[in-house]
């Protein structure tokens, strides 16, 4: 959403709509509401989603990569299988202990 051609502000609402396959680039959805929706398989790169709210979403299986979440909190989840590698940990916690406390502990044995 750079200095091009000044963009449409159309506001769409699209309701039991198979939209797979669409490609959409340089696209404004802030304030966007999905619901009953399939995202099975999409793919978000180089995306703003600050201050993004996902809540009675399946994220089994997916994959985060090079992705920012500082400052998020996460609750009710269910995070059997997850793994987290390569990852700044500074600041986490895991129900209010810092996570690289719990780290240290289990290294000592």
């Amino acid at each position: 959403m750079s200095g091009e051609a000044e963009a449409g502000r159309d506001r769409l609402e699209i309701d039991n709509m198979y939209l797979c396959g669409s490609r959409f680039s340089r696209v404004s959805l802030k304030g966007a509401d999905f619901s009953e929706s399939v995202l099975a398989g999409a793919r978000f790169n180089d995306v703003n989603m600050a201050g993004v709210l996902v809540e009675n979403v399946t994220l089994a299986e997916g994959r985060f990569a090079n992705v920012s979440f500082q400052g998020a909190e996460i609750s009710n989840a269910n995070l059997t299988g997850l793994a987290i590698t390569d990852a700044n940990l500074e600041g986490m916690t895991i129900n209010g202990i810092p996570v690289t406390a719990l780290l240290e502990k289990w290294e000592q044995g």
